[in-house]
């Protein structure tokens, strides 16, 4: 199980887009590694907000 949920991580990736302050900066505002928001950053961009879900889980598309 992903330690941080799907909501965190789209909250700080729309930080970071939003704020326009480097990865460490909204990296220590929400307590994670900078890599680990540019990850998630870069999944983001590529392939929309469904890429921030855990593994395995439903896209909520029917």
């Amino acid at each position: 199980m992903s330690k941080y949920s799907d909501q965190f991580k789209l909250t700080a990736v729309q930080a970071y887009l939003e704020d326009g302050k480097g990865f460490r900066t909204v990296a220590q505002r929400f307590a994670v590694d900078f890599s680990l928001l540019r990850r998630w950053v870069c999944a983001f961009q590529k392939h929309g907000q469904f890429s921030l879900r855990k593994p395995g889980q439903a896209s909520g598309t029917v």
